[in-house]
């Protein structure tokens, strides 16, 4: 879902608890630095106030507090439709494309050179359509599958790492304390942090602990496109988050379990089933209440 639509649901309303819960996660600073910017540029009618109340008062006899009230109401309403005004502008006249998948859902995306992106659950993408024909180019928070068309340089900016390819298939992952990418077609290159790396098909590479980790895969495609996760030796805690994600829960654990490393797989279909495939191998019990989880060792 885009940010724009997420923007304009609230404005009418319109939200459902999950992306109302979306929405408060937005990044409050852009939102408003858009409509600042809009804003300036619709000028609103002139509006001579204390004339108005003066013809308003010379036909009512309303009492002083009243009255106040009234002029509290018009200043409200001219506020009301500069932010709408100003929002409506943002919205407008932004190059900036947002495309995000809330948790528990994935959303598919058509870039502007055919290039197929899908979202996994909890992510976000941006990119600029003004300049995608010099250069394409977007911005992760996230994990995503790609299947890029062939053409110029295409990059993939992240918070941890950058991913750069021709035309290929692959997926990168940038979560808090954990990176991944892997190629499952072509060739992509990897930056972090200094390191540099080429991966072909088959090839992957994991960050986490500051340490970087090469690994192979027989899959071509992610697992998770046909709702499942799937992992070979990866901190437990991401494994965790990762249901977290994708069942719209918070789950919490014991510290000592954060970087026991996880090899398996859980549905997306059945959260107890789900639950069970991650905790029965290392000998953990869980408990279910409401939207929260709580791990625990036997």
């Amino acid at each position: 879902m885009k940010k724009e639509d997420l923007i304009i649901k609230w404005l009418d309303n319109n939200l459902s608890e999950k992306e109302l819960k979306a929405f408060e996660q937005l990044d409050a600073s852009s939102i408003y630095a858009k409509m600042d910017r809009a804003a300036k540029r619709f000028k609103a009618p002139e509006f001579d106030m204390d004339a108005s109340y003066s013809k308003l008062k010379a036909l009512r006899t309303a009492a002083h507090s009243a009255s106040s009230n009234w002029k509290r109401y018009i200043s409200g309403i001219a506020a009301a439709l500069v932010i709408s005004f100003g929002l409506f502008f943002a919205l407008q006249y932004s190059a900036e494309t947002e495309v995000i998948a809330l948790n528990s859902e994935k959303t598919d995306w058509i870039l502007p050179d055919t290039s197929e992106v899908v979202l996994n659950a909890g992510s976000t993408l941006s990119f600029n359509e003004k300049s995608w024909s010099s250069e394409r180019a977007v911005h992760l928070k996230g994990e995503a599958f790609f299947k890029v068309a062939k053409g110029s340089t295409f990059s993939v900016y992240t918070n941890q790492g950058k991913v750069e390819v021709l035309g290929t298939q692959f997926t990168v992952n940038d979560r808090p304390n954990y990176f991944e990418v892997v190629c499952f077609e072509g060739l992509v290159q990897v930056s972090y942090q200094g390191l540099t790396r080429e991966l072909t098909a088959g090839k992957s590479l994991k960050v986490y602990d500051n340490t970087p980790f090469d690994d192979i895969t027989s899959k071509t495609t992610p697992t998770w496109l046909e709702n499942k996760s799937s992992f070979t030796s990866v901190p437990y805690f991401e494994v965790v988050q990762e249901l977290g994600r994708q069942y719209n829960m918070t789950i919490t654990m014991e510290d000592g379990l954060n970087n026991t490393l996880f090899t398996g797989s859980f549905t997306h279909s059945n959260l107890e089933i789900a639950l069970q495939a991650i905790t029965i191998p290392l000998n953990l019990s869980f408990t279910i209440n409401g939207n929260e989880v709580v791990l625990k060792s036997n």
